[in-house]
């Protein structure tokens, strides 16, 4: 009896702390904060969920959460403190009372590392894991992002308000309904924020052994990033896998996209079933990285050989489009993606997931022209 009276007190309090910091946030923009729920978990395999994110204005990532013998780890840390208070009373009353004794950074940006400082108040016995060069890139640009992104999105309020004085429909003005408080809240949370680095650094390889199962940490080699790590159960047979396989179109804008193909094959080698991204629906088996894969193989080689023909950028993005591509027609991945950022990502009414997608992929011929 004794034992169930404390975890209770322990769920009580941590989901105090979190409403706290959110009632924080919220009272430091001056707006109402983002809905304290913000995650739906969902199984994986047994002591193992993926937190999804809820669509937002200004994007969450989804967390991964391994249960171990005594505590657990959790893969990526979100955009703001407030969303990591959130997902931590989300586990404590759905998934485990057990304390968060691991975070893992799996690369840089922001909608992964921002919710940082909210770990240190909430779990400050954790420790922090992450690749070396994830690292360096947290302590280089963490905080001059930060502020760049806070100062674009204060300067961005004005226009929001003004969409919203002028929706001509109820789905316009339900869109700026939330756009303008959301956008209000982050830049109140997030002005003075600072990065908060990794405690344990690695190069290409981290196990953890606990008695529930083994961890694997991985580096296997340069895609999103420099420095995409991902982190891998052999025993229950799911990788979480930031965003160097998710379900929207590949980043690229710090990415190498002429490697990115070669360290999804080396991710294929290891032995799982299922994969938790750091955005969209969990995904069963080798389909998208198959078509992931197919899709940066697709890119890379026609604006390769477009650039060596002559052709402009500007020429490029007008013949290399979804509806081009064979990686997107001849499989079901050009609507998959479209229909993941349907249901994960908040847009105005008219970007439609597939304008979403003709957005990506004009992107991402820009980026491999200046890399190839």
């Amino acid at each position: 009896m004794d034992r169930l009276t404390r975890r209770q007190a322990l769920s009580m309090a941590v989901g105090a702390l979190a409403h706290g910091w959110v009632r924080a946030a919220r009272a430091r923009a001056q707006a109402p904060s983002a809905p304290a729920r913000l995650f739906d978990i969902e199984r994986a395999a047994d002591g193992v969920y993926l937190a999804l994110a809820r669509p937002a204005v200004l994007l969450n990532c989804n967390a991964a959460i391994f249960v171990n013998a005594r505590d657990i780890l959790v893969v990526d840390a979100h955009s703001k403190p407030s969303a990591v208070a959130a997902l931590v009373a989300q586990i404590r009353a759905e998934v485990s009372p057990k304390p968060v004794r691991y975070i893992v950074n799996t690369h840089f940006h922001w909608d992964h590392t921002q919710g940082m400082p909210a770990w240190r108040t909430l779990a400050p016995d954790a420790e922090v894991l992450a690749s070396e060069t994830t690292r360096r890139l947290i302590q280089e640009l963490g905080a001059p992002r930060a502020r760049a992104m806070v100062d674009a999105r204060r300067q961005e309020l004005e226009s929001l308000r003004q969409k919203r004085a002028a929706a001509r429909d109820a789905a316009e003005r339900a869109y700026y309904d939330r756009a303008v408080p959301e956008t209000e809240a982050f830049v109140g949370e997030l002005e003075n924020y600072q990065p908060d680095l990794p405690t344990i650094t690695f190069d290409d390889r981290l196990v953890l052994h606990d008695p529930a199962h083994e961890l694997h940490l991985v580096f296997r080699g340069r895609a999103h990033t420099a420095s995409d790590v991902s982190v891998f159960c052999p025993q229950k047979r799911v990788i979480a896998t930031g965003d160097l396989l998710h379900g929207f179109v590949p980043g690229m804008g710090d990415g190498f996209p002429l490697e990115w193909p070669g360290t999804l094959s080396r991710l294929a080698d290891l032995g799982w079933t299922q994969v938790l991204p750091g955005h969209g629906g969990l995904q069963q088996g080798r389909a998208r990285l198959n078509q992931v894969t197919a899709y940066l193989e697709e890119v890379n080689e026609r604006v390769a050989r477009g650039k060596q023909a002559g052709k402009t950028l500007a020429i490029l993005q007008t013949e290399i489009t979804p509806a081009t591509l064979a990686s997107m027609t001849k499989t079901e991945y050009g609507a998959y993606v479209a229909a993941t950022l349907e249901r994960f990502t908040l847009r105005p009414p008219e970007i439609t997931g597939a304008v979403a997608v003709v957005t990506a992929v004009r992107a991402n011929v820009a980026e491999v022209y200046r890399s190839v």
